[in-house]
């Protein structure tokens, strides 16, 4: 048998360079891929660097974002403003419009904005956000020429004027806040004879020093210093009457909303002038004009919201007649023995503060307490008397006076830093509301105390609406519990318009009926509010009430409005780096 063998092929060998090149091909692959990825990635980290940079939201309101952007612009341009501010004031000094304690007060005023002034800069971005929301609603806008208006007025110093004084003040009665018709009339009549001889050749000086109820610049001549038409510290009859003077020559008297009698003079005038190089300061400061102008375009949206709700809240309207019942909020870490008080105090030589040093065996003590001890004696007989004997003879001087506390004292308990006997003699277990204690001595002289109510103070005011409106003397209610300036006057708060007070007491006193309560109003971190409404009518603000809505009504309106948004701040990316 014959076996043939099977022919072996022989496989080809590949060239040991087309392994080589295969490897290096992959390499290259591998490393071009790595190259690719690493640049990727740091364009990745580009993007997100720039974004963290320029995009990251610092805050936003209602979902509306503010970029670190936007917040670094405005943060440079606020502290160019106040740089700006600074320059003024030192060129005001230099020139003599202002004194140096009136500059050094102005300088540490920008320092202390300057430490704040990140979050100054993010706040006003925020209300610039919101701002511009109500202004639409509110059917408010600016145009461009409006803007270039404003932007000429910042480059305007205004005319000032060099302005003097003399002011009579009516006298009043001991214990009163008013004066009466008698007593106005002597003020006005005293005014009168002050002009007629200025008119006769008189010295002002002479006439200031003889006349003037304000002694703290009387013997200055009455020299309010240099003004601008935008005063708004002085009364602003005064400040009117004198940007239409003319030099050296006296005003008419004037009547301020104070029921101060006034008349003014003008010794010299600076007209206004325009700063030329505004614009150019700015863009050499690197401060660029277009983000200037959203500014003074956010200023300006501003300016014509607070115009707009300040006459709707002082035109004629609806207005109320209120008498008002305020206890403060109370500390909620209260101990279960806490109790509130007023007292009447009966001090050695009528002096508190010195009480202490004041030997136990001298005559002012046994004074002292005779006069507790006949107090003591009339309260018993007529606890109604607390509050007139209170703010007639306490020797403690929050007390007195028709504004006065009335001797209110807050809660006290166990753990209260007080005069011992004074705690020991109010923590007595089984005192009651209405409770007239044995006169107490203290280092700090005799005391009528009188036992008030027990917490909590909700409890204690529903039941003096139900007193009010069962018809209890809302007047007493008022000075035997309200812890308000307006307690000594019986809580009245005379005629209250819309925009006068927060949105939450207006609403009550508005809801309630003419003659009727208003029902216990809570407003947290505040206090607890009830109201009686007297009467109402349709009227004009005027006097102290106008002026009171020109300064708070859009403050008010817009903090409400602010409230009721979603405001989202990151502190921690609102910084300038």
């Amino acid at each position: 048998m014959t076996f043939k063998a099977k022919p072996v092929v022989k496989r080809a060998q590949r060239p040991s360079w087309e392994g080589q090149d295969r490897r290096n091909f992959y390499q290259n692959l591998g490393f071009g891929i790595i190259v690719v990825l690493a640049v990727i990635i740091l364009i990745v980290a580009g993007v997100l660097s720039w974004y963290d940079e320029h995009l990251t939201p610092v805050a936003s309101v209602d979902g509306q974002s503010i970029t670190r952007d936007e917040f670094r612009d405005r943060y440079l341009i606020e502290q160019w403003r106040l740089d700006e501010a600074e320059r003024q004031v030192r060129t005001a000094v230099v020139g003599g419009y202002l004194s140096e304690a009136d500059a050094q007060s102005q300088l540490q005023t920008l320092a202390g904005a300057r430490d704040s002034l990140a979050s100054i800069a993010l706040e006003r971005l925020i209300d610039t956000k919101l701002q511009a929301k109500l202004a639409v609603e509110e059917g408010i806008s600016a145009t461009p020429e409006e803007v270039e208006a404003k932007l000429l007025e910042e480059a305007t110093t205004p005319e000032q004027r060099h302005a003097w004084a003399i002011e009579v003040a009516p006298e009043t009665d001991p214990g009163s806040v008013v004066p009466t018709s008698v007593q106005e009339a002597a003020a006005r009549t005293a005014a009168d004879q002050a002009l007629k001889e200025l008119l006769d050749g008189k010295a002002w000086e002479d006439v200031a020093v003889a006349v003037s109820t304000n002694t703290a610049n009387a013997a200055q001549g009455g020299d309010l210093g240099w003004l601008q038409a935008t005063e708004t510290q002085l009364d602003t009859k005064l400040v009117a009457a004198i940007f239409a003077a003319t030099v050296n020559t006296p005003t008419a008297v004037l009547e301020g909303a104070d029921g101060v009698f006034r008349i003014g003079r003008v010794t010299e005038i600076v007209a206004e002038a325009v700063d030329e190089a505004y614009q150019a300061k700015l863009t050499n400061d690197k401060i660029e004009l277009d983000k200037y102008r959203v500014v003074l375009l956010a200023d300006l949206i501003h300016q014509k919201l607070e115009d707009k709700i300040v006459a709707d809240v002082t035109k004629p309207g609806p207005q109320r007649q209120v008498q008002q019942i305020y206890v403060a909020e109370a500390d909620p870490a209260l101990g279960a023995d806490a109790i509130k008080t007023r007292h009447i105090l009966y001090s050695p030589k009528d002096d508190p503060s010195a009480a202490s040093t004041v030997p136990e065996d001298d005559p002012s003590w046994k004074t002292a307490e005779d006069e507790a001890r006949a107090a003591h004696a009339a309260l018993v007989a007529d606890p109604a008397q607390f509050d007139s004997i209170a703010r007639e003879q306490s020797d403690e001087g929050s007390a007195k006076g028709p504004t006065g506390s009335g001797g209110k004292l807050p809660y006290f308990d166990s753990a209260s830093g007080l005069d011992e006997a004074f705690k020991a003699a109010i923590l007595v277990t089984g005192l009651k509301a209405g409770d007239i204690l044995d006169p107490v001595k203290s280092a700090f002289g005799w005391h009528v105390i009188q036992i008030m109510y027990l917490p909590p103070d909700l409890d204690h005011l529903n039941a003096l609406n139900t007193l009010a409106d069962g018809g209890g003397d809302f007047a007493a209610l008022a000075r035997d519990n309200s812890e308000a300036a307006s307690a000594g006057a019986g809580g009245d708060l005379g005629w209250i318009a819309r925009g006068q007070l927060a949105e939450s007491l207006i609403d009550a006193i508005f809801a309630a009926p003419i003659g009727r309560t208003s029902g216990v109003v809570t407003v947290e971190g505040d206090g607890l509010y009830l109201f009686k409404v007297i009467a109402e009518e349709v009227r004009a603000p005027e006097g102290g009430q106008l002026e009171e809505l020109r300064a708070s009504a859009f403050s008010d309106w817009y903090e409400a409005k602010k409230s009721a948004v979603t405001i989202v701040r990151d502190t921690s990316s609102s910084s300038i780096g």
